[in-house]
């Protein structure tokens, strides 16, 4: 009996974890698809794409932020295993990963000045992706190789907001630590 409660729970977990991590799920593909459908419809010396980007960002990072103060600590009140527990927070590590690479991705097609230290033989959206997710995996652990260099303003301003959050995260995690029961 105990193990199909456990069972029951495990399944209401993550039902309750992809649902309430939906909405930036979403935000971020959405925004992400809307970038590679305009990315070779925009005239990029015209349009101030960059702002445009920045602005995203800002908006995406709040909603991350709401997210994660609204939802995660009722997610880690029901946390049940070490498994449910990496799984929310792998969660919304992979979202704001994944977020950042889609902005500094579509910074670097609109001005390949932005960053330094990619090479700028193709202009492949998944290519630049590629690159830029490892990018963002660097900045977010705080380890900074150096190897990509934000150069632009835009640029610059979206790895503060990606600094920022996970800033924000690690102390979240630890402000939170005794509100986790896990059982072996």
């Amino acid at each position: 009996m105990s193990e199909r409660l456990n069972k029951i729970q495990e399944k209401s977990f993550y039902k309750l974890l992809f649902g309430r991590t939906a909405l930036p799920m979403f935000t971020i593909i959405g925004i992400a698809i809307v970038y590679v459908v305009l990315m070779p419809f925009i005239d990029h010396s015209s349009f101030p794409f960059h702002l445009i980007i920045a602005t995203a960002a800002l908006i995406k990072t709040i909603i991350i932020t709401l997210v994660i103060l609204k939802q995660l600590p009722k997610l880690i009140k029901i946390c049940y295993s070490v498994q449910q527990l990496l799984w929310a927070f792998g969660l919304i590590l992979f979202i704001s990963i994944l977020s950042y690479a889609t902005d500094y991705t579509c910074l670097f097609l609109f001005n390949d000045m932005a960053f330094e230290g990619i090479s700028v033989h193709t202009n492949s959206y998944i290519y630049s992706l590629y690159h830029f997710f490892y990018f963002s995996v660097v900045t977010f652990s705080n380890v900074g190789y150096g190897d990509i260099t934000p150069v632009s303003e835009a640029a610059k301003f979206v790895v503060m907001l990606e600094i920022f959050l996970s800033f924000f995260l690690i102390v979240f995690a630890l402000a939170n630590i005794k509100k986790i029961h896990i059982n072996e």
